[in-house]
């Protein structure tokens, strides 16, 4: 597609800013476009049916387009376009001016701007779709804990291992990510380890990473003077296989902290970026904020290939309407994640993960509501592979499939209506184009016969004139004088010369005529 987009037929892209216009002009009849739902399976139908053939379809989009009893031509000529680029999920070219959220610079770009665009996207999709093949046959589970600053992510991977391991603050801290794994992958030695360059780590070469000590962990994560890309923490975690998330006798599982979103712009792409190498995104959010506009942003993201988010709402011993929180934050993962929401019993939880390490430290039990949220991670993580790792490549194959269906719609009708312009130009065209036509021929013909009067001329006008000379030459050799006798040879060459010459400008004076 990246080969005929640049050569022969440059992708035409939806404009949502001619479609709301068109629908402007238009109220009358379609009522004002509507963002379409663009999900492929229905919140209530089961797992076995949602991981089951999915027709490739924009569901849902009917009522968006007027029926064509109540079309009429001047609307139609309105309605240039009825498909819009927000209902594009993985192929949408998000290009926003800085100081105007809603500006649309799409729409001032000439088409080879866009395609070039769209032609780049196209090669982020191949490189996530490579990236999702390695993922899936990858037998590790890597999961992402992520979330807005200060949401107390560390905190929560702390609670999770049952260690102090990562530092926390009152104030965000985490200015890299740090991946944490079972020790028994590094020979069961307990190292953290400093990745400059995270694609040539080599943990049996010490060339590729700097040891850092557990003293010195808390300033490497909070100041990252090194410049490392990431931390690589080898922990032992004592409790059994059916307690641990990390050594759990089946699956290796990595446990990535974050740094917040909206640390700064870098560390945010970074973030986003690194979605593509998850097999899991545990989205932490602080009860006290609910979810931020960079939260809902990275959730829309991640919704593109993750149909399943697992929720953690941290902090909610802080909360003092629990009951309240608890529904407002649901309604806004209903609206970012329908399909989290309709699984919230299991996706979505409610805790305080300091408690969790305070009775840590004091030996006593964990909390029911933090108990039943490990159990469940463990099950959506290790249990539930299906759906935390196939899945997610499953949709986003399908959101890519789904969005090149659209868009060839869209550069179908693009290309029908400029056949028909250009038909409909002909048809103008046409009679003229044949008037033309007429008039060469005609001119032709009379251009033709003026070449063959003239032809007939200079032969006439050639004969007559040599035919002349030749009776007259007879003068030219008179005026040749006799010289006697004795030189009559001479004479003779003299008569032949005048003779020669005579006809040469005879016959140059023809040509002349011609």
């Amino acid at each position: 597609m990246g080969e005929y987009n640049r050569t022969k037929w440059p992708v035409h892209y939806p404009l949502a800013r001619i479609v709301q216009a068109a629908a402007a002009s238009a109220n009358a009849n379609i009522g004002g476009l509507r963002r379409s739902n663009s999900m492929l399976l229905n919140s209530d139908s089961t797992l076995a049916d949602n991981l089951g053939p999915v027709a490739l379809r924009r569901s849902m989009t009917a009522e968006d387009v007027p029926s064509p009893s109540s079309s009429s031509p001047s609307d139609t000529e309105a309605n240039e376009r009825l498909l819009d680029a927000n209902d594009l999920s993985v192929l949408k070219l998000d290009v926003r001016l800085s100081y105007h959220g809603e500006s649309d610079v799409i729409g001032s770009l000439e088409e080879s701007s866009i395609a070039r665009l769209f032609d780049e996207r196209l090669q982020q999709c191949e490189a996530h779709i490579d990236k999702l093949i390695a993922r899936v046959t990858d037998k590790s589970s890597k999961i992402l804990v992520t979330g807005d600053l200060n949401a107390g992510k560390s905190t929560l991977v702390n609670a999770l291992l049952r260690r102090d391991i990562l530092p926390f603050d009152q104030q965000p801290c985490t200015m890299l990510f740090c991946e944490v794994v079972d020790a028994s992958l590094n020979g069961d030695v307990e190292e953290i380890h400093g990745v400059p360059n995270i694609s040539a780590y080599n943990q049996k070469d010490p060339q590729t990473y700097s040891a850092v000590g557990l003293p010195d962990l808390e300033d490497v994560v909070m100041e990252n003077s090194d410049g490392f890309q990431q931390l690589k923490i080898y922990t032992r975690d004592v409790r059994s296989d059916g307690a641990s998330l990390l050594h759990n006798g089946s699956v290796d599982v990595a446990l990535i902290d974050s740094p917040g979103l909206n640390r700064d712009s870098l560390k945010t792409t970074q973030l986003f970026a690194r979605q593509e190498e998850i097999d899991v995104v545990v989205f932490v959010v602080n009860a006290e904020n609910h979810f931020t506009l960079s939260g809902q942003d990275f959730l829309v993201s991640a919704g593109n290939e993750k149909a399943h988010i697992f929720i953690v709402v941290n902090r909610f011993d802080a909360i003092r309407r629990k009951d309240r929180c608890e529904r407002m934050i649901l309604d806004q993962i209903r609206d970012l994640s329908p399909l989290t929401y309709a699984e919230r019993n299991d996706l979505v939880h409610f805790v305080s993960a300091h408690e969790q390490l305070a009775a840590e430290r004091t030996g006593s039990s964990a909390a029911e509501s933090f108990s039943r949220m490990e159990k469940s991670l463990r099950s959506f993580a290790l249990e539930q592979r299906f759906k935390s790792k196939l899945a997610p490549a499953q949709r986003y194959a399908m959101n890519v499939l789904g969005d090149v269906q659209y868009l060839a719609a869209e550069n179908v009708a693009a290309a029908t209506k400029r056949i028909q312009e250009i038909n409909a130009l002909l048809r103008e065209s046409m009679p003229r184009y044949e008037t033309l036509l007429q008039e060469r021929t005609d001119t032709s013909r009379r251009a033709e016969a003026a070449l063959d009067d003239g032809c007939a001329e200079v032969r006439r006008h050639t004969a007559t004139h040599l035919t002349n000379t030749t009776r007259h030459l007879q003068d030219v050799a008179e005026k040749v004088a006799y010289p006697g006798l004795l030189s009559l040879w001479t004479y003779a060459e003299s008569v032949l010369l005048a003779m020669v010459r005579h006809l040469e400008h005879e016959v140059s004076e023809c040509d002349r005529f011609a």
